[in-house]
């Protein structure tokens, strides 16, 4: 593909609304194709091969794709080594640049920085963006600048920092129209990557309101 394109790198944040990352591809002023990779350097660890957290994220990876079908486009799901993965991403498709979000394992710290230089050395500018959280890292801090270590005074300056542009949603479905327009992609079965699926139903997405109050 000669088209440049860019790369949203669905981590930890399978979901098409309100997503950091994701808006950030959308409006990146290039066609859009979302990615996944099943990390085999995870995968191959778990012993247990009927893993429940597996076969949801899989099952996850169906919806996100049938949601993207209708609209034209699909999500290209892989299995492998993340740099094995993204060598053959590079050399696939003409990539200007890659959005994700920030994932905070150390595991993933690592990976993010191999994944960033060679994407880098590629002349590909790779972005990452807050996400799953309100404050990260330095955002909360004591007044002598150093990370709070007891649990009332943290709250109590989160509670004064908090505001309407910390909580508001990234209006992801106005940019819709920016994802790749290409023929669906086949997402790879449980089976292909070693495991097996249960079968049972998963609790619903949603949340009580009750629950919440």
């Amino acid at each position: 593909m000669n088209q440049p394109i860019t790369l949203f790198w669905y981590r930890r944040d399978l979901r098409l609304h309100d997503n950091a990352g994701l808006y950030h591809a959308l409006r990146s002023g290039n066609p859009v194709l979302p990615i996944f990779i099943f990390d085999s350097e995870i995968l191959d660890q778990l012993d247990d091969k009927r893993d429940r957290r597996v076969e949801f994220i899989h099952q996850a990876m169906g919806e996100l794709q049938t949601k993207l079908v209708e609209m034209g486009s699909t999500i290209a799901v892989n299995y492998g080594k993340p740099l094995d993965i993204w060598q053959q991403l590079t050399e696939k498709f003409e990539i200007a640049e890659v959005h994700t979000n920030h994932d905070y394992e150390p595991y993933a710290i690592v990976r993010d920085k191999t994944i960033g230089e060679f994407l880098n050395s590629k002349g590909i500018a790779f972005y990452t963006h807050k996400d799953q959280c309100i404050f990260e890292k330095s955002e909360v801090l004591s007044g002598a600048g150093t990370p709070y270590t007891v649990f009332t005074p943290y709250s109590r300056k989160w509670k004064e920092k908090v505001n309407e542009f910390y909580l508001r949603s990234y209006p992801t479905e106005a940019y819709f129209d920016a994802f790749l327009k290409t023929q669906p992609s086949e997402i790879i079965s449980l089976e292909s990557m070693g495991f097996e699926a249960m079968g049972q139903p998963f609790p619903s997405k949603e949340v009580r309101k009750e629950l919440l109050e």
